[in-house]
């Protein structure tokens, strides 16, 4: 029996949608120019894209560290076992140490999908000691806020039995194509639906965008009326919480601008292992700012330096 052959198949998220919205050029290295980087021997220019695909900055690396640390601790509270303040901002430290090593030490040269790379590290970015004692303050705000805060006891003391979604990955069709979602935490309190964000960062206006795409998700795959979803995105580090009933016409809006953006990637989307590239689709969109946090800065030709 022949092996299964992986295709590149087009999928949309709302962070590859703003990848895509960014910059193409960006997109088509992430999405298409390093497809089949593990078949290649001896590793070449696929393996390269791939290193840099995977690449994180250190705010990113402290937001998964914080997400992963909360995770434990909702599901250590479902076992009967609550964690302190101390006790979860050491659990976020122990991450980012583990990260941190592997990152200086090279583990993402072997499996660069596997362990982390500092985009600050790749690109010798300097790291002075107040800035790493910023984010130690910062993983310290961010989980004392978890724990602590009443703006997010509801979500601490949500019952286990009505749990929907705990950082669990899953998708749904639309125009035939997949849409992932991710929603941090989700459950539900008689007929109404919370999903909660958590974020390590500044208040976005792309973060409401966001929470009404995983609402999408919630009508999609649990049939979920959409006027008893509540959506919060909780701000740790800035101590804030800001709650919405989901407004119909907004999530409209949102359903109308992700139907958009998956239109545009569907008219550019090709297979690389049958199709030759065509570079007009895949334009660059340089600026100084927006190239000097790029991933692909370093094999880019169209890179503001």
């Amino acid at each position: 029996m022949g092996s299964t052959r992986f295709q590149c198949e087009l999928s949309w998220s709302a962070s590859r949608g703003k990848e895509w919205q960014r910059c193409r050029r960006e997109n088509w290295y992430a999405r298409y120019a390093s497809w089949g980087w593990w078949t290649e021997q001896p590793r070449g220019t696929k393996f390269e894209l791939a290193v840099l695909k995977s690449l994180t900055t250190l705010p990113a690396l402290a937001g998964d560290c914080v997400h992963r640390a909360a995770e434990r601790w909702l599901n250590l509270k479902r076992g009967g076992t609550e964690m302190s303040a101390a006790e979860l901002d050491e659990e976020a430290v122990e991450l980012f140490r583990q990260a941190w090593r592997q990152s200086t030490g090279g583990a993402w040269k072997d499996r660069p999908n596997k362990a982390v790379h500092l985009f600050e590290h790749q690109y010798g970015v300097d790291l002075p000691k107040e800035r790493t004692d910023g984010v130690r303050e910062h993983l310290r705000n961010c989980t004392r806020f978890f724990v602590e805060s009443p703006e997010l006891k509801p979500a601490r003391e949500a019952h286990p039995d009505g749990w929907r979604a705990l950082e669990s990955l899953d998708s749904y069709s639309f125009l035939g194509t997949k849409i992932y979602a991710v929603p941090d935490f989700a459950y539900t309190e008689g007929d109404r639906l919370h999903i909660w964000d958590w974020k390590t960062g500044r208040p976005r206006e792309e973060d409401l965008f966001q929470l009404y795409t995983y609402a999408l998700y919630a009508c999609e795959k649990w049939q979920q009326d959409p006027e008893a979803i509540t959506l919060h995105a909780a701000y740790l580090g800035e101590g804030e919480v800001q709650s919405q009933e989901v407004d119909v016409y907004r999530l409209s809006e949102a359903q109308d601008r992700m139907s958009a953006s998956v239109r545009e990637m569907m008219d550019a989307h090709y297979d690389p292992d049958e199709d030759p590239v065509v570079m007009e689709n895949w334009p660059a969109d340089p600026s100084p700012s927006k190239c000097g946090r790029c991933r692909f800065q370093a094999v880019c030709e169209d890179a503001a330096r």
